[in-house]
């Protein structure tokens, strides 16, 4: 199973949280990834790896520039079973 993440105010809400939760889900075979719908810009990246570093956190980060995640996602080939996010409607179609 693919479980899409979002960063801002879902990672970075508790980072403890979300560590146990991937590292389960890795235990059990499953595929965690961050979708964030920020964009694809150097400071972005930075920052998002410098939290990921100091929080131990390890996750592949994909960009959607505040574009859809699911179409995105679609966009780029991942089929994501299981989308977290603190803003449901930034995964919706159509947003």
């Amino acid at each position: 199973m693919l479980i899409a993440i979002d960063f801002d105010d879902t990672l970075t809400a508790d980072s403890q949280l979300w560590l146990t939760f991937i590292e389960s889900a890795k235990n059990l075979g499953h595929r965690c990834i961050c979708v964030t719908a920020r964009r694809d810009t150097d400071d972005n990246r930075e920052t998002i790896e410098n939290w990921m570093v100091s929080h131990g956190v390890h996750l592949p980060v994909y960009f959607t520039g505040l574009a859809s995640k699911v179409e995105h996602a679609k966009k780029i080939g991942l089929v994501v079973n299981i989308w977290i996010d603190d803003d449901p409607k930034k995964c919706a179609l159509g947003h």
